[in-house]
């Protein structure tokens, strides 16, 4: 049941922390009119600085382990910031990414988990996906389970960097690696404030759900400082595209977080963080299914972060830029049978820790007519999986390395980056005779990198990149038994499995100029080519007649191109995106399939214009899917299944009322498109469609400070 006065509340408090401040705010706009509000971001140089700066101009994480502005960066990397998050207003993590070329993120409607899918490679392992720094390494058993939570309202930013070239990162993510993070004190509070509070009140109409987010900070002098949130959403199952209603899709979720910063000494910085997530839903054996006797599960899933980041950066010692990350994330789903009668009171749990560390410096010299860099670091993560389930590989994982990365630069045309990694990991567990036996295995991998740059002219950069990645087999690989829908053991461990390797091949352009068509313009613009072959590919082996286990089934090469280009005008701006890909097993039982069921063809336009000095934001964006190819695995020599794809339209507008109070307006799915996201595990006899349906979503939020 809602909670009224929760809501009611939450309501009053929006409208009065933005509106009782107003004859102020109008007083102090005029003295901040064209002042450049961004933080983290480049400073350009010319009259465009009167405009703000793009997506591609967001300084965050790189494929080098050292913060670089996305259009500089010589790897295929995006990002999604504030911005672009207050736009799209998302409900779910996987509607951030949908304008991310490469990139496919799905929620089955039924479960909150998200799954990522890089170029056409998922799941645990292969993915890295972090959270403030933290590993997400939850799995569970299901059909397209996910494998992560978070909720977007906690998010300030989230960075993408495609492919094996981000194996600085640790151990796994030959797909790529995906990094949230939460916002700062500093991000939050305006230079001359002390301390500030905001209130935000979402509704949306499809499943009339409603979200309230309250968030404080105060900075206690220029050396600490605290921020913290708190979220609260509860919606219904919402309608599909044609009208109909989607089971099972209603959800309550409550999320937090706290933050504290600590600069004790000049140059040093420490951070602690803490985030917790629970989440209520009922998650089905088979999402989407008709079946009278499929099973249904009252689930509270609880996700914690516990994170600890220290930084010392001397300003006169080019030596040391130190870093050192210390965090813990556990995430637990408690899952109650309710369907059918005969099970009802039936009790599983999924339980997945990880708890790791990693250090680094930078140390930066001039030499030899060049300019260097060199980036060196270790890492380790130690993970335990439980659960009472024969279908969950349970047991213990380690994975540790080290790196070491030369970067040189030579004026301003030439950058050469080589680095070498190195990975280990080790497996303990059970395999499933009677009695059980204890079971390990290891194993270790160098894995290099060489990326060659140049600038022939001035805002047009070329580079070419060789590089490799090494995944090893997970526990659910390794361990798993049981049977599917609670069938008799089908499943058989495999102790034999051989680790995944990636090698990759990329060149790209990025292309970064001002004052293009007109005085203060911004064109930006990455592109780039890739071919991944990655051997010893691993999945569960579905022929009929044999024992079902997972295995080397064979290898596996990814191909593409992937661009994305933005031109800001200041009273408006177009984004593209879009990615033609061709991912598919090339040897073994299986060759010629493609992996997994997801579209990888995609295109994305989004046109906005800015208009009452920049205080209201519309637009429309488009969105475009592939054609789906969906194989089996049960039948090697079965004929694939070609779906057509799909187009969505969404409209947002943006209104800065002033200081202190802000209007979102958006209508997801206009013309109530029905479709159902490909990546999804969605039942192929379920009654209804799996995506959403012609949504309307409304937030204002209200804001004081001093």
């Amino acid at each position: 049941m809602r909670t009224n006065t929760t809501l009611m509340a939450s309501t009053a408090l929006a409208f009065a922390l933005g509106l009782c401040a107003a004859p102020q705010a109008n007083a102090q706009e005029q003295e901040k009119k064209g002042a450049l509000a961004k933080t983290g971001r480049l400073a350009p140089a010319n009259a465009a600085q009167d405009q703000p700066a793009t997506m591609l101009d967001v300084i965050t994480i790189s494929a080098t382990m050292i913060k670089t502005a996305v259009i500089e960066s010589m790897a295929a990397i995006s990002a999604i910031d504030q911005e672009e998050l207050d736009r799209i207003q998302p409900d779910t993590a996987a509607d951030i990414f949908r304008t991310t070329p490469g990139v496919a993120a799905s929620m089955n409607g039924d479960d909150p988990a998200t799954a990522i899918n890089i170029r056409g490679l998922e799941q645990y392992g292969r993915v890295v996906v972090t959270l403030d720094g933290a590993r997400q390494d939850y799995w569970r058993v299901g059909h397209g389970s996910g494998s992560f939570y978070v909720e977007p309202d906690l998010i300030k930013e989230a960075t993408v960097i495609r492919g094996p070239v981000s194996n600085a990162y640790g151990s796994g993510g030959i797909g790529g690696v995906v990094s949230f993070e939460t916002k700062d004190a500093g991000d939050f509070l305006k230079p001359e404030e002390r301390w500030a509070l905001s209130e935000k009140l979402g509704y949306e109409d499809n499943g009339d759900g409603f979200t309230t987010s309250t968030t404080g900070a105060y900075r206690f002098s220029d050396d600490a400082d605290i921020i913290g949130n708190l979220i609260y959403r509860d919606r219904d199952s919402y309608t599909d595209g044609n009208g109909d209603i989607v089971p099972w899709t209603g959800e309550r979720m409550t999320s937090g977080y706290m933050k504290t910063t600590l600069r004790p000494a000049d140059g040093h910085e420490l951070k602690l963080g803490a985030i917790l997530q629970r989440y209520n839903d009922q998650i089905t054996g088979s999402s989407g299914s008709i079946s009278p006797t499929l099973s249904r599960y009252d689930t509270n899933t609880t996700n914690q972060t516990y994170t600890a980041a220290y930084t010392w950066k001397p300003d006169d010692n080019a030596l040391i830029d130190f870093s050192a990350n210390a965090y813990h994330n556990r995430t637990r789903a408690e899952q109650t049978q309710v369907w059918p009668t005969s099970a009802i009171g039936n009790f599983r749990y999924y339980d997945v820790a990880t708890t790791g560390f990693n250090v680094k410096n930078s140390s930066r010299f001039d030499a030899w007519e060049m300019a260097h860099t060199l980036t060196y670091g270790l890492d380790y993560y130690y993970l335990e999986a439980s659960s009472e389930a024969a279908h969950f590989g349970a047991g213990e994982q380690q994975g540790y390395g080290g790196f070491l990365q030369w970067q040189g630069d030579y004026e301003n045309w030439l950058q050469l980056i080589a680095a070498m990694r190195y990975d280990g990991y080790q497996l303990d567990g059970e395999t499933k005779t009677v009695p059980p036996e204890k079971a390990s295995m290891s194993g270790d991998r160098w894995s290099p990198r060489l990326t060659v740059g140049v600038t022939p002219l001035e805002g047009f950069q070329i580079y070419g990149t060789y590089s490799e990645g090494y995944r090893a087999p997970g526990l659910q690989d390794v361990y798993r038994g049981g049977g599917a829908h609670g069938s008799g053991d089908a499943y058989l461990p495999n102790l034999l499995l051989q680790p995944e390797t990636a090698k990759n091949w990329e060149a790209g352009i990025n292309v970064k100029y001002d004052d293009v068509l007109t005085a203060g313009d911004r064109l930006r613009a990455k592109l780039n080519v890739f071919h991944t072959d990655v051997e010893d590919y691993i999945e569960v082996d579905l022929r009929t007649g044999i024992p079902r286990t997972a295995i080397n089934i064979g290898d596996a090469r990814l191909k593409g191109v992937e661009a994305e280009m933005v031109y800001d005008y200041g009273w408006g701006f177009v984004n593209l995106a879009g990615a033609l890909i061709d991912a598919k097993i090339v040897s073994g039982v299986y060759s010629g399939q493609a992996l997994n069921n997801t579209p990888l063809d995609r295109f994305s336009a989004t046109v906005g214009f800015r208009m009452l000095e920049d205080q209201l934001t519309v637009g429309a964006q488009y969105l475009s899917i592939g054609k789906i190819t969906r194989t089996s695995r049960t039948n090697p020599n079965a004929v694939p299944v070609v779906n057509d794809g799909f187009d969505l339209v969404n409209v947002f507008a943006n209104w800065r009322i002033n200081d202190h109070a802000k209007l979102d307006f958006a209508v997801d799915n206009v013309f109530d498109t029905a479709y159902t996201d490909p990546q999804s595990a969605w039942s192929t006899s379920a009654a209804t469609e799996q995506g959403k349906g012609r949504t309307f979503k409304l937030a204002l939020t209200g804001r004081i400070g001093g």
